[in-house]
């Protein structure tokens, strides 16, 4: 097997089965993707089916046993451009006692989502139609609306260790390229980082660095070139940490740090 094709194999057995995230996680092309998956497949060592990519030797995954029944919380609680319906506002579509009428030609958002709870991955606290949550996983992240009649649900017990479980796992895995934990409570939008909540992340990203096991510092990026500089900071807030054994972190979420970083860390620190 040649390099490229065990680099996808790789991404293949940590997670990823779209084509998207074969790309995401090998950071190959589309092309050296699509060749390598091909050379897999006639080699019998990935089968291609409805679900995706998945290595030959595992089970598909069984048929989904719940049923939406009463529930129309992502009628209600998500948005849906393509029929104008926003966040939090009950779809004009959806009638009581006869559901969607529009369900033969419904959007195609509305065709391929399927929630956490529904996919068999959370117990019925998690039912979207009484917790108020619905959860839904995407390829880079764990996305989480939460329903305005009860904006803090999330932050509640048990789901808030769950969502902290998931977060930490999204910033620890291995082999594959990591996740965002996302929460969408009204109008408010929230990043967690373990049990560090960021609040309004930007789009440039978060740097952080870890406190403790489940708690870290954050920056929030205003853009790309503002987040290389928080990277770099953090790698030389590493280094000085190897050299003497400790490094002040600096507090402040909006920080904007300028090199030499270096100097003015030792003097935080003490170590100048």
């Amino acid at each position: 097997m040649d390099q490229t094709a065990l680099q996808v194999a790789r991404a293949v057995e940590a997670g990823a089965t779209t084509m998207k995230g074969i790309v995401d996680a090998t950071g190959l092309s589309r092309l050296k993707v699509e060749r390598a998956l091909s050379t897999l497949e006639k080699q019998k060592l990935l089968i291609r089916d409805g679900q995706g990519f998945r290595p030959a030797n595992r089970q598909a995954a069984p048929p989904l046993t719940r049923q939406c029944g009463s529930c129309n919380a992502c009628c209600d609680i998500l948005e849906v451009a393509a029929v104008d319906k926003p966040v939090n506002q009950l779809c004009r579509h959806w009638q009581t006692g006869t559901g969607c009428t529009i369900y033969d030609r419904r959007p195609q958002m509305c065709r391929s989502f399927v929630c956490a709870w529904l996919q068999g991955h959370l117990d019925d606290t998690w039912f979207p139609a009484t917790s108020g949550i619905i959860v839904h996983f995407s390829q880079d992240a764990v996305n989480v609306t939460v329903d305005d009649g009860c904006p803090d649900r999330w932050r509640e017990e048990p789901y808030f260790s769950k969502l902290v479980e998931w977060s930490l796992n999204g910033i620890r895995r291995i082999g594959n390229r990591g996740y965002a934990t996302l929460v969408v409570s009204g109008d408010n939008r929230f990043l967690l980082l373990g049990r560090t909540i960021v609040p309004e992340p930007t789009l440039f990203g978060t740097a952080f660095l870890p406190l403790t096991a489940d708690t870290f510092r954050f920056w929030r990026a205003t853009s790309p070139e503002h987040l290389q500089r928080l990277h770099e900071r953090i790698a030389e807030i590493e280094r000085i940490r190897q050299e003497f054994g400790s490094c002040a972190i600096p507090e402040n979420e909006d920080d904007d740090p300028q090199a030499p970083y270096r100097p003015a860390l030792l003097r935080q620190s003490n170590h100048a």
